[in-house]
């Protein structure tokens, strides 16, 4: 059965939550990706992380060291030098690591309303860290109702309805549950999200299992919206993600140079991340501006992990706790005819807590010792911004902006050191223009500066790396960095085309020198100190267009991204007779990469058995380039090929559609829909580059999203 175009969902539709989130005309499309919770669980994948990475395209390169990780970098950068925002608020903080992490991990995909990917620095707005990019996240709510109805008191709600999400993975044998419920009036909504998830050990292509890679966990939000009208309302939202007993892989088994893992046990036992966070807005204007938010959150994060080295009777469990308290405000003003000025401030304090116990296996003596953190450390950041929009110039749209940020930070020495404490500040700037040169053409130029202040995991951690020991360094400074970029856009008959070109420097960067080699030949025993080691210069281009095939229901999509980065710090050392670091390749920087794909889209659905609706399918191959310029860092990892990572192609299909008779909830996830993915159909074995595991082989994804 056909069923006619007027039968067919609505769009989804795109809220902004926060002035500052809010494009800007000069904002180039080939640098800013959005993308729908609808699309990110029809995916079918495993984690946000992963389909985040499907749903954007090129550009966005996922590493997993283990199953529970997942780090996207952007424009060769990654850990802290990429930030991650949820509703406006940072999750990075004075903890977050400076390569992978698995920050994107700890929020549920069930919670997402929609993401939206700035490529390249975004200092002015978001303050440290914001070099390579932002990923900012934004979760589903139930509106208010609005309306004229007097009666709209406590439990007198003329919308309830609940929802149930369900998806299946076959390369873990396990997926995830979500029940959710909402209830709106005239002037309030509400929403409950719950989810359940557990995954086996990963099914890798053409191998089997790989060990020590599944785990469990679950997850719960809430929301709160209220409508006081005349522009005014709040929200209040809050949530928690656990992730239990995760292993980590390439601590557990025998990397690249070794004949033994690092440990017989490494696993993140508990992962839990929490945030609550209250958001006032008001549309009415006034003296400050002409509409405004105020954001207060209190957030945690808390680690714990068990290890055992290979061979050691001795057994450690290791707890690090993050709170931090935020406090931020943005206003939007225009000025005229001519400028629309947004601006404001933010103000985060971190605590940490860390501390160790070690068990001797043989005697049963416990004894406790300082965390990875050292004693008693904190971190105070503050920043202060204005970006203006400018309408002078009939040709051009106008972007300018700037920021002032500053840092404080202190902390006990280990083993009862002295304490020590220090600061650092910066202005940063960025100016953007854009000119239509014809109908559908489109060119924006850019120029911007980073900054990234160096945080207590730089500062006050001595931690495990590359299967070796990093140690700390109180004495580095900030990493700054000035980006250059030129974009274009084509849209018009059924085709489109963007593509950037970009060059970034980044001076003072933050890395790690090695400073004992360990028994020479077998990596996983080196010690490392971090250190401000030169400049890192990246370059790359990248390219996405889409060609709809006459007035049929069938469209082309590719894509490619291309990043090369070279790292020079002219730091000689002795031992080795040679300044290591100068001229080498960047670290773990992601291969020439893409994907193709044909898509059809109709502009009816194909009805089966009056119940299950197809209305796009896609048939794609995701590649990937041999990726062999390694830094001397990478060729010492035991994660890392040493004669570097082999290129690949992977085959997927996927189909979805709508369900019939499911409810349409406006705030339980959009219409019921169902997806089927057949991923890796060729089950090839490969390693994303940089990762701790090879990927998943020959797997069936199936989702389900009905409103009830």
């Amino acid at each position: 059965m056909l069923l006619p175009p007027q039968d067919l969902p609505p769009p989804s539709e795109s809220f902004v939550y926060a002035p500052r989130s809010e494009a800007v005309a000069s904002a180039p499309h080939a640098s800013h990706t959005v993308v729908s919770g609808e699309q990110i669980r029809a995916t079918g994948r495993r984690s946000l992380a992963k389909a985040l990475e499907e749903a954007a395209g090129p550009g966005i390169w996922v590493q997993e060291t283990n199953l529970g990780g997942g780090s996207a970098f952007i424009r060769g950068l990654t850990g802290n030098q990429v930030l991650v925002l949820v509703d406006g608020v940072r999750l990075n903080d004075s903890t977050t690591r400076f390569g992978p992490n698995q920050i994107l991990n700890t929020v549920d995909p069930a919670i997402v309303e929609r993401i939206e990917v700035t490529r390249g620095p975004s200092s002015v707005l978001y303050g440290s860290d914001a070099m390579g990019g932002v990923i900012a996240i934004w979760t589903r709510r139930q509106e208010p109702l609005g309306g004229e109805d007097e009666d709209s008191g406590w439990g007198n709600f003329e919308y309830a309805e609940g929802s149930f999400d369900a998806a299946l993975n076959s390369s873990v044998m396990g997926g995830s549950l979500t029940p959710a419920f909402a209830l709106a009036d005239k002037d309030d909504g509400f929403l409950v999200v719950s989810s359940f998830f557990d995954f086996d050990d990963l099914d890798v292509g053409g191998a089997g299992k790989a060990a020590f890679t599944g785990y469990s966990g679950e997850a719960a939000f809430g929301s709160w919206d209220r409508d006081f009208g005349d522009g005014r309302s709040w929200r209040i939202s809050a949530w928690i993600h656990r992730d239990l007993d995760v292993p980590r892989t390439d601590k557990l088994v025998a990397g690249y140079g070794q004949t033994n893992p690092k440990n017989e046990v490494y696993s993140f036992a508990l992962q839990d991340r929490r945030s609550a966070l209250f958001a006032f807005s008001d549309e009415r204007g006034g003296l400050l501006g002409d509409s405004m938010q105020l954001r207060f959150s209190l957030r945690s994060y808390e680690e714990q992990r068990e290890k055992q080295k290979f061979g050691s009777t001795d057994f450690s469990l290791e707890r690090d706790a993050t709170e931090t308290l935020g406090l931020g405000m943005d206003w939007k003003r225009a000025v005229g005819d001519a400028h629309l000025l947004t601006y404001g401030f933010d103000l985060d304090y971190d605590r940490v807590d860390s501390v160790r116990s070690d068990t001797d296996l043989l005697t049963s003596t416990v004894t406790i010792k300082d965390g990875e953190f050292a004693p008693n450390a904190s971190y105070l950041a503050f920043g202060a911004f204005i970006q203006d929009e400018i309408y002078a110039f009939d040709d051009f749209d106008v972007t300018a902006g700037a920021r002032f940020s500053s840092f404080d930070f202190s902390f006990d020495g280990f083993g009862g050191g002295a304490r020590e404490s220090g600061d650092f500040s910066a202005i940063t700037t960025s100016l953007q223009a854009a000119r239509d040169l014809a109908p559908g053409h489109r060119v924006t130029a850019t120029l911007a500066q980073g900054f990234r202040a160096p945080n207590l995991d730089d500062l006050a951690k001595n931690g495990d790396f590359g299967g070796g020991t990093e140690l700390h360094n109180a004495a580095l400074d900030p990493e700054r960095s000035l980006t250059a970029e030129l974009a274009y856009s084509y849209l018009a008959g059924g085709r489109s085309i963007d593509t950037a070109v970009f060059a970034t420097e980044i001076r003072d960067v933050v890395g790690r020198r090695l400073v004992d080699e360990g028994v020479v030949g077998i990596p996983g025993d080196e010690t490392y100190l971090r250190d401000n080691a030169g400049e890192v210069r990246l370059f790359g281009v990248e390219v996405a267009a889409e060609q709809r095939i006459g007035d049929g229901p069938w469209s082309l999509d590719a894509g490619v991204a291309f990043i090369r980065g070279r790292q020079y710090d002219d730091t000689f050392d002795v031992a080795a007779g040679e300044a290591p670091f100068d001229g080498v390749d960047w670290q773990r920087v992601p291969p020439l990469h893409g994907r193709a794909g044909v898509k059809w889209r109709p502009d009816f659905q194909h009805e089966f058995g009056g119940f299950l609706r197809v209305d796009e399918a896609r048939f794609g191959v995701d590649w990937a380039d041999t990726q062999d310029q390694l830094h001397p860092n990478d060729v010492s990892d035991p994660r890392i090929d040493p004669n570097g990572t082999a290129g690949w192609a992977r085959f997927d299909l996927d189909f979805s559609g709508p369900l019939a008779g499911g409810a349409t909830g406006p705030g339980l996830g959009g219409p019921s829909r169902w997806s089927v993915g057949l991923h890796n159909l060729m089950d090839a074995s490969y390693r994303i580059h940089g990762s701790g595991v090879d990927a998943p082989g020959v797997t069936l994804a199936i989702g389900l999203h009905w409103s009830l």
